[in-house]
Parts: structure tokens; C-alpha cells; sequence
């Protein structure tokens, strides 16, 4: 007997609630696509009539695997839901980095439909390079700050350190020699090619150190300046290349490469191109250093970023410009300043933990608030790296502080500055993960403004939006730091508050309701919220999390409105 398939109806409106895309295809061959939901059209840009009958190739460019529909070929009793990551392309053509899982239905029998789930990853990778980059800066400026390295071992860090930047195959540090580009530190698959030569004057790393101009070479097959061979037999299908540059003189290039064509994007180039320039620096004779030093500063306080070393007595040894134009201070008043005397004995206190961490051995990155020169404080990411001397005992560490104002700014809800669903998602993530894994409590309030829709219609919508930024006000101001509030919709808010069992969260919700039954006033009279209160139960999701709360807050309104309901079941 076949299996019964759900009525389309009730199917298509339960697929178009999904936030995640989900196609569904007919199986192999050809994986001719049946469905799509809402969530795919508005992830690619294409509308149904553009979709359906037809294949995911369409969503194919010039970055997407060519063999990447073999996701959509497993046998059709076998298909695999185990995520893959794939370039595809929005049809406007960007690309975006999706994560598919495919799976077969019915399961374990031969399937009659093939059932793909895509999540845009594309912000997380973005992220993930930005911090890989701060890494690689970091470690450059660590290699090149210490006089009397060892110019072969430098070398050599400085590849690996490219390779790892930038996801290529190969990195291969060249020196020009006589007529001869020379080989002289490779990493990735160019290993075996240690001492490869090639002619200064037929060659794609020779015109980068003769016109001494970055290069980005997206396929050696349609770049006429390639020596179509040499690149074949070493892998060499599109690359990098930047000059090592000193004070006018040309040391040779640092080139990465792939087997693949258009693997590489111009912010990488450019991200190589600052890491050369600290390279060529260390290449100086070492009786130049202390003048290097100084070219090394101009740099890193080009970086948008605030860098400092920190010593293991808490204290600032080295600063770029930045800090300057953060705190309105000039170096002198910075320099040998303890942090706390810089940032205040509260910022201190946040951040005192991950210092400790620090400097006992540990690299860090978390997200806290300091103080700004203008006033107030700012959001900010911070990570620290350790710095060990030659005993192998930590001296202090670099911070990396980024101001990420921007990026939470579009994690607030526009009209209370309270969290959205986005952000508060992002943050309840976090800490669901940290109770699961260590045990500990954790709880969430649902409120909802009390008869709001009359004041809406009578007062007007003015009155209504400041009865709700009132509300918020009040929330994020009896709420303590490491709470969330969240505008869930409408007139409805969450508050998630960690290390917080059930009595102490009633506890606060009561405060949260009195506070607002005495402060928030209406034309129609005061206003009241009611209250549900839930505590996380082992091995429960967040969706029940939220599910619970919101009966809790369902049972308050029954019961007559303006009270808290708390809810162990």
C-alpha cells in the first residue's frame, strides 16, 4: 500500500510557517522540484512559476560545485540528511552559502519524494572570516614584534598563517633570486614544491614583484600572463598574489592558490595585502627594526578596531590610534594605565573574568559593553590572545575590541529599543546551551499589556506606541544585565532571565507588574500587564520553553488580568 500523503493544503500552509527554505523534489535521475515554501522564494528571489517543474540548478554559479546535485542522487531508499554546505546564488546573482540537508520520504523504503531543508549561513561565515582575520593580524603582529626571529621559521608562520586566512590550497612565500622567482616557504599542497623556480619575466608572481601590484587571478585557463604548465602542475587554477614591499624595495610576493577556479574574493586580497606588509617589515635587517616598529604602528592604527597589548598586571603596554579616538585620550595618558582606571571599576568588573582566562593560557572572544569618549557605553566584541615569552610563561595578551553598535542596532526592535525576535533568539540560543550544559536554571516571562486594543482605538496609535516604549523602559530598567527583553509582538514581551529558578523570576515579576501599574498611565486609565512565569525543565526545547509560558500568561488573563501566574507544569 502506498503511504498516505498529508493533504496539500494543510501541507503547503504548515511548510509556509517554516522560517527555514524547504523544496521538495521527485528523486533520482532528475530532482525536478514538486514544492517550495514561502521561505525558499524569499531566500532566492524566484517566484514559483520560475521554480516549479524545474531543477535546483538553478540556484548554481560560477562558486557552486559542479557535482552538487549528487546530494539530490543517493539511491532513493538511502537518501542523507547529514547538512552540506554549498555556494549557491540568490537570483539577482549574490552568492549565499546554504547549508541543505535531504532527506527521503517515505524513510527506509524506496522514496517517492526527496525533502530539502536550506539555512543561510551566509552572516555566520562572513562572521567566522572576520574573526579568522583578527586572528591572522594578531598573529603577525605577535611574529614581527620581537627582534632576532629566525627569517626561515618566520617565513614559513607567515604561509601556514595565509593558508589558514584565506582557505586555499596552497600558500608559497616567493623571493626574487637572480632572474628567478624562488619558492623559499611553502604550505598546503605546495609543499612538495619547496624551491619550485620560476623566470621573473614569464611568470604571474614576476609581474607582481616587477610592477609591484596585488593580483587577483580568478582562472589561470583565461589569464593570458599565466604559464599555463607550470600552474597546471602545481595545482595552480586562480590565486592571490601581493608584493613584499619595503620602503620602495621589492622583496618578491606571497601567493595563495586553489585547484578551483574564482575561489578567492577581492576582501581576501586585501587582507593579504596587510598581512605582507608586516612580512616584508621583519624581512628588514633587524638593525632596522625599532624604524619597522613605528611602520608596523602606522598599520595596525589604519585597523577599525582598538588593539592593545596587556600585561599580566593589567595594564596597557601598547596601543594603536584608535583607542585615542575612543576614549579622547592621548597615548600618554593610556599607556602603563591599569584597565580599570581606563574603563571604570564596573566595565573592569565584566571583564575581569576573561582577562584572568587570559592570561592563564586561554584565547577568548565574548561581547561586552565600555564607556565612549562622547558619553554612554557602546556594545562591543572583544578577544584576547595570550602572549607567551620564551619560557613559555604568559606576559600579557592582545585584545582586539570591535565596536559592533551597528550589528546589534538590527537586533533591536525599532520602536522600544528593547530586543527583537532575532535578537532575543540569538541570545536565548546562548543561554539555553549554557544551562543544558552546566545545569543551571533558567527562566522566562511572557507579559502582555491588559486591554490594549481599546486604547489603540480610542486614544490613538501616538498614545499607544508610548505606553508601549514606557513599558520597555521600565522592563530594561528593573531587569538586570544579563537579562534579555524581548518585544515579543504586539503589546506582548518576553523576558529571559538566567541563573534564575521559578520563585526568585515570580519574584521579579511581580516587581515588573507593580512598577507598571503604578508608572504607565492612559487616557482610559492605568495600565496592567499579565504575567506568565516558567522555569526550563531538563531536556526541554526552547520551543516548549516558550510554549509553557505562554499558557502561564494565558491562565493570568482568565483569571482576571493584572497578576502573575507561575507555571511548574
Amino acid at each position: 500500500m502506498s503511504p498516505e500523503v498529508p493533504d496539500k493544503g494543510v501541507l503547503e500552509a504548515t511548510l509556509d510557517t517554516i522560517r527555514d527554505a524547504v523544496l521538495i523534489t521527485e528523486p533520482y535521475p532528475d530532482p525536478v522540484i514538486t514544492f517550495a515554501n514561502a521561505a525558499f522564494y524569499g531566500l532566492t528571489g524566484y517566484t514559483p512559476p520560475e521554480v516549479i517543474g524545474k531543477t535546483p540548478a538553478l540556484l548554481q554559479g560560477s562558486n557552486t560545485p559542479p557535482d552538487w546535485l549528487d546530494i539530490f542522487r543517493q539511491p532513493a531508499s538511502s537518501a542523507s540528511d547529514a547538512p552540506v554546505e554549498i555556494t549557491n546564488y540568490h537570483k539577482d546573482g549574490t552568492p549565499r552559502q546554504l547549508e541543505w540537508s535531504v532527506s527521503s520520504w517515505p524513510a527506509g523504503k524506496p522514496a517517492q519524494y526527496l525533502i530539502a531543508v536550506q539555512r543561510d549561513v551566509t552572516g555566520l561565515r562572513d562572521l567566522e572570516r572576520h574573526h579568522l582575520q583578527l586572528q591572522v593580524l594578531a598573529q603577525m603582529q605577535k611574529l614581527v614584534s620581537t627582534a632576532g626571529l629566525d627569517l626561515r621559521v618566520l617565513r614559513q608562520k607567515v604561509a601556514d598563517v595565509a593558508l589558514e586566512a584565506t582557505g586555499a590550497e596552497a600558500a608559497v612565500v616567493e623571493e626574487a633570486i637572480g632572474d628567478d622567482m624562488v619558492y623559499t616557504a611553502v604550505a598546503g599542497t605546495a609543499r612538495p614544491v619547496m624551491g619550485l623556480r620560476l623566470p621573473i619575466d614569464a611568470s604571474l608572481s614576476g609581474i607582481c614583484y616587477r610592477e609591484q601590484v596585488p593580483l587577483l587571478c580568478p582562472d589561470t585557463h583565461q589569464d593570458p600572463r599565466v604559464a599555463r604548465s607550470t600552474a597546471e602542475e602545481i595545482g595552480f587554477r586562480s590565486g592571490l598574489l601581493v608584493p613584499l614591499l619595503h620602503e620602495g624595495h621589492c622583496f618578491g610576493a606571497l601567493k595563495v592558490y586553489s585547484s578551483w577556479p574564482h575561489a578567492f574574493r577581492q576582501d581576501q586580497l586585501e587582507l593579504l595585502e596587510m598581512a605582507s606588509q608586516v612580512l616584508t617589515a621583519s624581512l628588514h635587517d633587524a638593525r632596522q627594526f625599532k624604524r619597522e616598529q613605528e611602520r608596523r604602528t602606522l598599520l595596525v592604527d589604519s585597523l577599525p578596531l582598538l588593539i592593545s597589548f596587556i600585561d599580566d598586571d593589567y595594564r596597557y603596554r601598547e596601543i594603536n590610534a584608535a583607542y585615542t579616538r575612543w576614549f579622547g585620550l592621548e597615548p600618554d595618558r593610556l599607556l602603563g594605565q591599569k584597565v580599570v582606571d581606563v574603563l571604570g571599576q564596573e566595565a573592569f568588573d565584566n571583564i575581569r573574568g576573561y582577562m584572568s582566562a587570559a592570561l592563564a593560557g586561554d584565547q577568548v572572544r565574548f561581547e561586552t559593553t565600555v564607556p565612549y569618549a562622547l558619553g554612554g557605553t557602546r556594545p562591543v566584541e572583544a578577544e584576547y590572545i595570550p602572549v607567551r615569552d620564551g619560557e613559555g610563561h604568559v606576559s600579557g595578551f592582545y585584545a582586539l575590541v570591535r565596536d559592533i553598535s551597528e550589528r546589534k542596532s538590527a537586533e533591536r526592535d525599532y520602536l522600544t529599543r528593547a530586543y527583537n525576535r532575532r535578537g532575543f533568539d540569538q541570545h536565548m540560543e546562548t543561554a539555553f546551551a549554557t544551562a543544558s550544559r552546566y545545569g543551571r536554571p533558567l527562566s522566562l516571562l511572557f507579559l502582555d499589556i491588559d486591554n490594549f486594543k481599546p486604547v489603540n482605538d480610542q486614544c490613538g496609535h501616538a498614545v499607544g506606541d508610548r505606553i508601549l516604549q514606557k513599558v520597555a523602559s521600565l522592563l530594561m530598567g528593573l531587569a538586570r544585565e544579563s537579562d534579555t527583553v524581548c518585544r515579543w509582538g504586539g503589546e506582548e514581551f518576553a523576558v529571559l532571565v538566567p541563573e534564575t529558578g521559578l520563585a526568585e523570576a515570580t519574584e521579579l515579576g511581580e516587581r515588573l507588574r507593580k512598577a507598571i501599574a503604578t508608572d504607565v498611565k492612559s487616557p482610559l486609565g492605568p495600565i496592567t500587564v499579565s504575567i506568565g512565569v516558567v522555569e526550563r525543565r531538563p531536556r526541554e526545547s526552547r520551543k516548549q520553553l516558550a510554549h509553557r509560558a505562554d499558557k502561564a500568561l494565558y491562565r493570568a488573563k482568565e483569571l482576571g488580568r493584572d497578576r502573575v501566574e507561575a507555571s511548574g507544569s
